[in-house]
């Protein structure tokens, strides 16, 4: 073999330059991050899933509640007369609503967050022990749901009766029906607020 080979094979056989360890280095630091990154957002989103298919179970409960009362028993159940005070319901932040909020006019919330020991928070003449959202709170798992809120929001409307095209608001006892949007809300992790919805109607029979 002639020299020049040897020193050819000596020089190969000396390793990587730093260049070349360089790149490698790199290379492997974008695949690592990658894998990691999607790692992360497999949990995360597997994480959100439960939360959200336990959410959608409570509203289901909670719908089944709401389908057994007529239009004069919703109104009974949860202390509701033509002297309670309409308002604009907000909620916020909602992902994905326009400004992060969604306004619901001319309407009466009732929540879990002020439940207490007065009749008006809570619902049927059995007491507040025994009403509705007493009991729909009982069903917030803070070890599934943390910072849950069970809440619903009555909007009592005439539809023979229009104005700008929509729905007059309607005296709430003699409304010809009354939509209800039942939400479960919780933090799905700092700065995220996650709302499932769930919405139904009660028409008044003449």
């Amino acid at each position: 073999m002639r020299i020049e080979e040897r020193i050819a094979m000596k020089t190969r056989q000396q390793g990587y330059s730093l260049i070349e360890v360089l790149v490698a280095i790199a290379i492997t630091s974008v695949v690592l991050l990658t894998v990691l990154t999607l790692f992360y957002m497999g949990r995360r989103n597997v994480y959100s899933g439960k939360q959200t298919t336990y959410a959608n179970s409570i509203g289901t409960r909670i719908l089944e509640d709401l389908s057994t009362m007529s239009a004069d028993d919703l109104l009974a159940n949860f202390v509701i007369d033509d002297n309670t005070p309409l308002s604009t319901v907000t909620l916020s932040p909602v992902p994905g609503a326009a400004g992060g909020k969604i306004d619901f006019t001319s309407s009466i919330l009732r929540n879990t967050d002020t439940i207490d020991n007065t009749t008006e928070a809570w619902t049927s003449t059995a007491g507040p022990a025994d009403g509705y959202l007493t009991n729909w709170k009982k069903y917030l798992d803070p070890s599934k749901l943390t910072g849950a809120t069970v809440g619903i929001i009555i909007t009592p409307r005439a539809p023979t009766n229009l104005v700008n095209g929509q729905p007059a608001v309607a005296p709430i006892t003699t409304a010809q029906f009354t939509k209800v949007r039942v939400y479960i809300a919780w933090d799905e992790a700092a700065n995220r607020r996650r709302y499932a919805f769930f919405d139904t109607t009660k028409v008044r029979s003449y």
